[in-house]
């Protein structure tokens, strides 16, 4: 009996053991598991600090290139209009040189006329002929001005709509990386 005793006794206290045992490495697993999960989460904040850093720096850059292309349109809008207004101050003293041409001519013809009938119809061909050219002279012009001003309508459409394609390129840029840094922070 006294060895049965002994026998539980031995035995209890190897389980009692056992318990203590089993209750360090509990606590030991427990701190290392606390302080992965708090390492986990350290990274996750970084990664999080990260990935705002990296939307605002996208943000600014968008924001940048939208300012550079806007204020590049802008210029070529001033030196498209600019252009139009050296074209039609062109077209203006071109019209009042030949009206002025127009005029000495008629003068010198009426003079002429004083003359005899042959100067006279001479100087009426010529005059004929300077209106001939005068009028060509015109169209040319303004046939060229024409074109002038379908390059600039079309160079200025062209720069609004590449203004539009690149603002709806960085909201597109924009909503992919917010819902991929969204979809990123659900799974973690």
């Amino acid at each position: 009996m006294t060895k049965l005793r002994a026998s539980k006794e031995a035995d209890r206290r190897l389980l009692e053991d056992t318990i203590q045992a089993l209750r360090a490495n509990l606590e030991v697993a427990t701190a290392d598991t606390a302080q992965n999960l708090e390492n986990i989460r350290a990274s996750h904040e970084a990664n999080r600090r990260e990935s705002e850093g990296n939307i605002q720096a996208i943000r600014e850059n968008m924001e940048q290139l939208r300012n550079d292309y806007e204020e590049k349109l802008d210029n070529e809008r001033a030196v498209n209009e600019g252009t139009k207004r050296e074209a039609e101050n062109n077209i203006q003293a071109l019209r009042e040189t030949m009206e002025k041409m127009r005029n000495d001519y008629e003068e010198k013809l009426d003079n002429q006329r004083a003359g005899h009938d042959t100067a006279q119809r001479d100087s009426e061909l010529n005059i004929q002929a300077l209106r001939d050219t005068m009028e060509r002279m015109r169209n040319d012009y303004e046939e060229k001005f024409d074109r002038e001003r379908a390059a600039h309508d079309a160079s200025r459409r062209e720069g609004e709509s590449n203004v539009k394609a690149l603002r709806e390129t960085m909201d597109a840029v924009r909503n992919d990386y917010e819902n991929n840094f969204a979809l990123k922070n659900n799974e973690n």
